[in-house]
This record gives structure tokens, sequence and C-alpha cells, in this order.
């Protein structure tokens, strides 16, 4: 990944969207917005927040990643956010409010990374999910995610310590 790419992660412009008949605007994410951040979060977690105001407040500040904003009006829909290396792309963090899943947000923000990194040039595309999350691993698997391996007690910030992580990966380039 060269300097050009990271100079287009800081300068990523919104952008207006259209996802099943509803319009939105997709949009970087500053530090300003951490709150909409956290409030996402709690939103999906049930009340917990597995990632606090610091670990967000870092993950904006680094230069190799790129944290994307779904809103419809002021409304925060769905967020993504993906850390970027010479050869390929993690996605760190997805989320989708709970009454705006099933419409095909997350699909479209996990194909946003995969674009910008096609784009980049780069191999893969990783992520890691719950092993007991069927239903994100189904969504993954449709957009091209395979299993690559188990993180044995990866998810140990919660109120679930033994929670294993899958880790799955989407190849960009065919394997040689």
């Amino acid at each position: 990944m060269g300097l050009f790419f990271k100079a287009d992660l800081a300068l990523f412009a919104p952008r207006a969207i259209s996802i099943s008949g509803h319009e939105y605007c997709l949009k970087k994410a500053e530090a300003g917005e951490l709150a909409r951040l956290l409030l996402l979060e709690k939103e999906v977690y049930a009340g917990r927040l597995p990632w606090d105001g610091e670990v967000f407040a870092e993950e904006l500040r680094r230069r190799d990643s790129l944290y994307l904003l779904l809103l419809e009006g002021d409304f925060l829909v769905g967020a993504i956010g993906c850390r970027f290396s010479l050869s390929k792309a993690h996605i760190t963090f997805l989320a989708v409010m709970p009454k705006e899943q099933g419409q095909g947000i997350g699909s479209y923000l996990v194909k946003t990374v995969l674009d910008l990194s096609k784009s980049a040039d780069l191999k893969a595309v990783t992520l890691e999910v719950r092993v007991e999350n069927k239903k994100a691993q189904e969504l993954y698997r449709q957009i091209g995610f395979e299993d690559n391996f188990v993180r044995k007690n990866y998810y140990d910030n919660d109120d679930r310590p033994d929670s294993d992580g899958l880790n799955m990966i989407c190849h960009l380039r065919k394997k040689n």
C-alpha cells in the first residue's frame, strides 16, 4: 500500500448512497463522533461496551485505520472500522442498529471495505466473529469470506470470557 492509499484514507469524501430504497450518507468518522460510536455499540451489544471510548479514540487517531459511519439524516444506523497493512486489511468493527439489521446495511459496509482494499491491490481482508454468531458468519460467507482459523478465548472483555473468535478471510486475488 503506497502513500497515495493512506492519503485516500484521510480524505474519504462523504457520499450519498441508497440501500433497499433508503437514502443514507456514508462518511469518515471523526474524533468528535465518538459518542455516536459508543451509542451504536451500546445498542448492538445490549447495553455492554466491548470497546470503551479510549479504544475508539485510539482507532480514530491511527493513520492505518478507516472508520466509516452510515447516517440516515442525523441518525447513525451502522459503522465499520478497518485497519490496512501492506498486503491485507482487517475489519476491526462492524455494527448495525438492531432495528435496521437485515436490510443490507452490513453487507454494504463490508463490500465498501472490500472495494477499497481491491483498489489498493491488497491480497485479502480478514475479520473475527464469535463462533456462536452463525447469522454474521452466514452474511460474511455470502459476501465471499471463508473460515480461516479459530482464536481460543478471543472475546475476553465481556460477560462470556470463554468465547472463541472465528477468523474469516476473503481473498481478493487468486491464490498462487
